[in-house]
């Protein structure tokens, strides 16, 4: 049976951990466990966002955890339909593995980099005259895969698209992208918004973080990873793992107020309403 929005919200809402192992996010997608390494193969996550836990289990950082499953459960473009089209920015710059001699088309350089093969062509023509960095020829419409491994990984290094707007990148963009969510309001997540900008995850993630960070004050909303620390701010006395166990608990009542949208994997609150919760107005 399909997992639907309400049930994927419910499950979610049990879970506190910042850290999620295999076996919560197949619970938490309501998938088999094959499905679950089928995603992480598909679209592998970032090393930092993975570490080892007790047992030698692997534990998922939060937001990329729910990131991935709803990608693959609610949001289109994901690797099982299209694959998204558009120039991609890898996450790290790193050189394309290849075989000496190798020789690569248009369908052999998409595979390796998740994008279209019309994608890739697009972007061999926008860059077949740079001054510096041409994409490298073709020779009965194949290329030498290690002059086309170098020049991707001098796109990916320096972003040459990216260079009128590196002052502040696209965060303007990504704040009014941000202020549509929040008048519907409607969840964002940083996967939804890399496959709309045709970034990489990563740089996704910062310009949302950057966003969020202007918008989230003047909307009055907070963070509830920020909640905890406005108990602080308040005087409360408790140890740190005191005042989270008290956010978990007042949180979960029934009529503690619900998040008003889900941002990068974060919930915000009303910020009157979880003060009148707490008793910090």
């Amino acid at each position: 049976m399909t997992t639907t929005r309400e049930q994927f919200e419910q499950r979610l809402a049990a879970l506190g951990e910042p850290w999620l192992t295999r076996r919560q996010l197949r619970e938490l997608a309501g998938v088999a466990e094959k499905t679950v390494r089928n995603w992480l193969a598909e679209c592998p996550l970032d090393p930092s966002r993975v570490r080892t836990g007790p047992h030698n289990a692997q534990l998922i950082e939060r937001e990329a955890a729910l990131a991935l499953v709803r990608r693959n459960l609610f949001e289109p473009g994901d690797s099982t339909t299209a694959r998204r089209t558009g120039p991609r920015l890898a996450a790290e710059p790193r050189r394309l593995s290849h075989a000496p001699g190798e020789q690569w088309g248009w369908a052999d350089i998409a595979r390796r980099r998740g994008v279209t093969p019309g994608a890739v062509s697009n972007l061999a023509k926008t860059y077949e005259n740079h001054p510096l960095r041409p994409f490298p020829p073709a020779v009965e419409r194949k290329r030498d895969a290690g002059a086309v491994a170098e020049w991707f990984l001098w796109y990916d290094t320096e972003r040459p698209g990216y260079a009128a707007r590196r002052a502040d990148g696209r965060i303007p963009a990504v704040v009014a992208r941000l202020e549509s969510a929040l008048a519907a309001p409607e969840d964002l997540t940083t996967t939804r918004l890399a496959w709309e900008l045709g970034v990489a995850h990563t740089v996704a993630r910062a310009y949302l973080a950057a966003a969020a960070g202007q918008l989230m004050p003047r909307h009055g909303l907070v963070a509830r990873s920020d909640i905890a620390g406005l108990l602080e701010q308040a005087g409360h006395g408790e140890t740190a793992e005191r005042r989270r166990e008290r956010v978990r608990t007042l949180l979960s009542r029934k009529d503690a107020p619900r998040k008003h949208i889900t941002v990068g994997g974060t919930d915000y609150y009303k910020r009157a309403a979880i003060d009148r919760l707490f008793g910090l107005d």
